[in-house]
C-alpha cells in the first residue's frame, strides 16, 4: 500500500507517473525555456547539445511494458524538446493506450493539425496541457519570437476544433477524453493576460487552466521574474478569475472550468523570495519528499532521472539497464533517502534545479509538489503512526 516508504530506500511497486522526454527537438523558442531561450546565449541546447536526440519507438514501446509489469499507471510525454517533434509520436500515444497507460501530453500545440487532433479523440488520450504563455496574440508573439501573432490565431482555432470533436464523439463530459488543459508560464511579460489567459479557456471550452511561475536560470532569463507589485497583480487577478470561472460553471451546469493547484499556485507567489525566483519556502519543508517512489523521468538520451528537476542527477540509463533494476538501484536508493527527509544543509540538493550556486534547488523551485502533497495527504496518518515522519 505505501510502496515500501515505510520500510526504508526500497521501493515495491513502480512509479505511478513516468515522464519520457521523447525527443529534445524543439520547433518553439520560449523565452523561459530551460534549453532553448534566446536568453541563454551559449548556453542554449543548440549550440552545447546534440540535436535531435531521441527515444526510438521499439525502446520506448519495451520501457512502456516493463513499467506495466511495475504497475506504473501514467505516462507523461513532455520534457526537454516538443513531443510532436518525433517522428512516431502517434504511434508512441497509441501504444502507451493499448497498454491501459493513463496518457498525458505536454506540448506547444503548433505541429498539430485537425487529423492529430481527431486522432488523439479517438485514442481516449487523457491530458493535453498546451503551453500557451500568454492570452493574446501580442504577447503570445513576444513570448515565443520565432512565432507570430497568427500563431496563435491558428491554435485558437485548433483547439475550437478539439473541443468540436469531443462533442462529436461525446467525449467532452466529466472525465472529457482529452482534458485540455491550458498551461501559462507566468512573467513580466505576460503577467497583465490572467484575466485574457481564463477568458481563452471559455471561449475554446478547454477545461482547465494552470498557472505557473517562472523558473529561472540566474544570469540568463532572471530578467523575466516579477516584482512585488507584479506579483500582488496576479495573485489579485488569479482569485479574481478563480471566483468568476467558479460562477460561470455553476451556472452552466455541465461545464467546468476550473484552475488547476491553484491553491498552490498562490502560496508558492506569495513566498517572501518569489521576487528572486524561490518559490518552495511555504511549499516544500511543509512534507517529506515522496518523489522517488512515486515518479521517474527517462530523457532522450535514456538517462533516467529522479524528479523533473533533477537533471544533473542520473540514477541510471534504460539503454544499459532494465529499469527495474534502476528503479531500485543505489542511486536511487540514495535520492529516496535525502529527498525523504529534506537536510537543505546537504549540498547534494545543489544539484536540484537550474541554479548549481544555491543552497538547495528543491527551495527554489519544485514541479513534483502536487505528488508529493497527494500522498502525503494520503498516507500522513499511518506514517505518524509508524514513526517514519
Amino acid at each position: 500500500m505505501l510502496k515500501g516508504i515505510l520500510d526504508g530506500s526500497r521501493a515495491f511497486t513502480g512509479p505511478e507517473t513516468v515522464q519520457f522526454d521523447v525527443t529534445n527537438r524543439c520547433n518553439n523558442n520560449c523565452l523561459c525555456c530551460w534549453n532553448r531561450s534566446p536568453l541563454l546565449g551559449a548556453l542554449s541546447v543548440e549550440k552545447t547539445k546534440e540535436i535531435g536526440c531521441e527515444l526510438p519507438f521499439d525502446v520506448v514501446k519495451r520501457v512502456i511494458e516493463e513499467l506495466k509489469d511495475m504497475g506504473t499507471r501514467t505516462l507523461f510525454f513532455a520534457g526537454g524538446g516538443e513531443p510532436f517533434m518525433h517522428p512516431d509520436i502517434m504511434g508512441i500515444l497509441e501504444c502507451a493506450k493499448y497498454h491501459g497507460m493513463k496518457v498525458c501530453v505536454n506540448t506547444n500545440f503548433t505541429l498539430l493539425d485537425e487529423k492529430r487532433v481527431k486522432k488523439i479523440v479517438e485514442l481516449k488520450v487523457d491530458h493535453i496541457h498546451v503551453s500557451l504563455l500568454a492570452g493574446r496574440p501580442e504577447s503570445y508573439a513576444r513570448m515565443h519570437p520565432n512565432k507570430t501573432e497568427d500563431t496563435f490565431y491558428k491554435l485558437k482555432e485548433l483547439l475550437l476544433y478539439a473541443a468540436y470533436v469531443k462533442k462529436k464523439y461525446g467525449q467532452h463530459m466529466t472525465p472529457p477524453a482529452p482534458h485540455i488543459n491550458l498551461y501559462y508560464v507566468i512573467t513580466n511579460i505576460n503577467f497583465m493576460d490572467i484575466k485574457e489567459m481564463a477568458e481563452l479557456a471559455q471561449a475554446v471550452e478547454a477545461d482547465s487552466v494552470e498557472f505557473t511561475p517562472v523558473d529561472i536560470i540566474p544570469g540568463k532569463t532572471d530578467m523575466l521574474l516579477l516584482d512585488k507589485g507584479q506579483i500582488e497583480a496576479v495573485s489579485r487577478d488569479v482569485r479574481t478569475q478563480l471566483v468568476r470561472l467558479e460562477t460561470y460553471s455553476s451556472k452552466e451546469g455541465h461545464i467546468r472550468i476550473f484552475i488547476e493547484q491553484c491553491e498552490n499556485f498562490l502560496k508558492r507567489i506569495a513566498s517572501p523570495h518569489a521576487a528572486e525566483g524561490k518559490y518552495e519556502h511555504a511549499t516544500v519543508p511543509m512534507q517529506p519528499c515522496y518523489t522517488g517512489w512515486a515518479f521517474a523521468r527517462i530523457n532522450a538520451s535514456g538517462e533516467v532521472n529522479p524528479c523533473l528537476k533533477a537533471s544533473r542527477i542520473c540514477v541510471g540509463n534504460i539503454y544499459q539497464s532494465p529499469f527495474c533494476r534502476i528503479w531500485n538501484g543505489e542511486t536511487e536508493r540514495a535520492f529516496r533517502e535525502k529527498s525523504f527527509y529534506l537536510d537543505f544543509k546537504d549540498t547534494y540538493f545543489c544539484q536540484i534545479g537550474n541554479d548549481p550556486g544555491c543552497v538547495s534547488g528543491c527551495l527554489n523551485s519544485c514541479d513534483n509538489i502536487q505528488i508529493n502533497l497527494d500522498i502525503h495527504n494520503k498516507y500522513k496518518d499511518i506514517l505518524k503512526k509508524h514513526g517514519r515522519i
